[in-house]
């Protein structure tokens, strides 16, 4: 049976932290790169007991497995409009304020004002007025771009589990 809700929030949870999944997979292929039989790569040193190539091969499926969902949320950037990828940013922005100062994300959404606030920013920045979209349209727009990474996703075969 097809968890719907699931889907949704793994993907927004891709969304929310592409950046900094996005650098973490960068420092990680930089380590296949260096690898050599060491304690380090998990080799056997005298009488330890090790899996190298089974460690290494589970490390390069789950590496495999950001690559599909860096890529998914690299091509829902592209299909965005410029302002609804502003909002994304904006939202991305949000998010990491809130993680940062320990909020909890329950009940009511605690992201709308802030990302609205700097929405209204950009958009005052970009063409000179001042744009401050209600609610359920931001709400509106982060389900239609969470829809449009979880088809993506679906497409291109990605896991939605840790």
């Amino acid at each position: 049976m097809l968890d719907y809700a699931g889907q949704n929030r793994y993907a927004t949870k891709w969304l929310l932290e592409y950046p900094e999944r996005r650098l973490d997979f960068l420092d990680r292929m930089g380590e296949f790169s260096t690898l050599s039989a060491t304690k380090l790569t998990g080799m056997p040193m005298g009488t330890d007991v090790g899996r190298p190539v089974e460690n290494l091969g589970l490390s390069l499926v789950r590496l495999e497995e950001t690559r599909l969902w860096l890529a998914t949320i690299e091509d829902t950037e592209k299909i965005l409009g410029e302002k609804k990828l502003a909002f994304l940013n904006a939202r991305r922005w949000v998010h990491k304020q809130q993680q940062y100062a320990g909020a909890v994300d329950k009940g009511r959404p605690g992201w709308v004002s802030g990302t609205q606030a700097r929405y209204t920013d950009w958009f005052y920045r970009r063409y000179g007025c001042v744009s401050y979209p209600d609610p359920k349209t931001l709400t509106r727009w982060w389900d239609e771009i969470v829809n449009i990474a979880v088809r993506i996703a679906i497409a291109r075969g990605c896991t939605f589990q840790e």
